[in-house]
């Protein structure tokens, strides 16, 4: 049955979706999440669904995020941000980076994990963004999954243990990150601080701001009256349940004395993305968010606190009159939804709606093309490239269809 109906996927993919699935380059964890992940009794439905105004508010976010992975240069990225952002380049209909100003590019001692800091001023934002894995050496802290005591700040760590592998990456790049933050608040006009990254940038932004809503140390670097913003997508597991509770007891310590809305979080799963599901709970670990969000279709969920170490999620989805959220305020209510998923066989890299590969490989060819290098005439070079990759698919696209369909089609069956 599950490979009639994978081939069955395979089939209704549009051309332009085999093309990006048969581009995949980098892991996506569809096999991970086969045999590491349990799936929850719970169904999510309607009465579930976020509202599209969260939803739109975490992909403009979401833009940020992407651009912080090691292979970019985020340097580049804000010297040549309005090129970059017009038709046919990389980041156009990026359109949350419009006159953000890049603060600093921050780098680790451990295996050089690249973050930076930037501020949007339309939206008084500071922005502290983590790259997740983006190199070998970084690969092989991620699977120094044994854990060790947790010798963070504050009276209410005893029993606490972390993900040997990710505390070592943060251990390095702690202190770029808080001068960076700390520069970003003293330059700007700041109103929100926002934390985020994708993958194993994600247990970075976790780390960090454990230690900083820890009650002793937070007026050291926020200014009461900031409110603080985590966004976090596929972020794996990072300690065990005592340090998880830890953070829980934290974040409502933080509410209480500063207000409900004084710090929010939102950590997104999405489907066939198996990276959530790992460490094992077998191991002794615990996802630190109690009530994250699950991104299916195109849709954001809501999932129940009870339901938050599970990622595998069955999904009765909205017909396409209902609202996104019955609660949500009127002028975020959509009436008419979409019933075709742009990336419906998921996976660790399509969060936010977008190809997070599509844009590492095309800011790879900017750079390969002489981006961010003096005299270099590197748009005409890019255009050129992509017209030549559009006019291989081209190609292949009309070939005999079983040659076409191959991977596609197993990839769907191992989705």
């Amino acid at each position: 049955m599950l490979r009639r109906t994978s081939s069955s996927s395979a089939a209704m993919l549009s051309d332009e979706q085999k093309r990006m699935y048969r581009s995949e380059k980098e892991e996506n964890f569809r096999w991970i999440l086969k045999i590491a992940a349990t799936r929850s009794p719970y169904r999510l439905s309607e009465k579930d669904l976020a509202s599209i105004d969260l939803q739109n508010r975490l992909s403009d976010i979401g833009q940020f995020t992407e651009l912080a992975h090691g292979s970019m240069n985020p340097t580049h990225i804000w010297e040549f941000l309005t090129r970059l952002s017009e038709p046919g380049f990389p980041l156009h209909g990026y359109t949350y980076l419009e006159g953000s100003q890049l603060i600093e590019v921050f780098r680790g001692k451990i295996s050089d994990l690249q973050g930076y800091v930037a501020y949007r001023p339309q939206s008084k934002q500071l922005m502290v963004v983590f790259s997740g894995t983006s190199t070998p050496a970084q690969a092989i802290q991620d699977v120094k999954a044994w854990n060790v005591a947790y010798p963070g700040p504050g009276d209410d760590v005893r029993g606490t243990r972390v993900h040997a592998g990710f505390y070592s990456l943060y251990q390095g790049v702690r202190d770029a990150a808080l001068d960076a933050m700390k520069k970003g608040l003293e330059s700007c006009d700041v109103s929100e601080l926002v934390i985020t990254g994708h993958s194993m940038g994600s247990v970075m932004c976790y780390l960090l701001l454990l230690e900083l809503i820890e009650p002793s140390t937070t007026e050291q670097y926020i200014t009461p009256g900031i409110q603080i913003k985590l966004a976090v997508f596929g972020s794996p597991r990072a300690g065990n349940p005592i340090l998880a509770r830890c953070w829980r007891n934290r974040v409502k310590q933080h509410k209480e004395k500063y207000g409900d809305n004084s710090l929010m979080e939102w950590s997104v799963k999405g489907y066939n993305d198996g990276v959530p599901a790992l460490p094992s709970t077998m191991m002794g670990y615990m996802h630190f968010t109690e009530s994250p969000l699950y991104l299916h279709h195109g849709r954001l969920y809501h999932i129940p606190s009870s339901e938050s170490e599970h990622s595998i999620f069955t999904v009765t989805p909205p017909t396409p009159s209902t609202p996104i959220s019955s609660s949500a305020p009127p002028d975020t209510r959509e009436d008419s939804l979409p019933t075709s998923p742009e990336h419906p066989l998921g996976g660790h890299n399509y969060y936010g709606g977008r190809d997070m590969e599509k844009l590492q490989r095309l800011m790879r060819w900017a750079a390969e093309v002489g981006l961010g290098k003096e005299a270099s005439d590197w748009e005409q070079a890019f255009l050129q490239k992509v017209k030549e990759d559009d006019e291989k698919w081209t190609s292949r696209a009309k070939s005999p269809r079983r040659w076409w369909n191959m991977r596609t089609r197993t990839m769907a069956e191992d989705a």
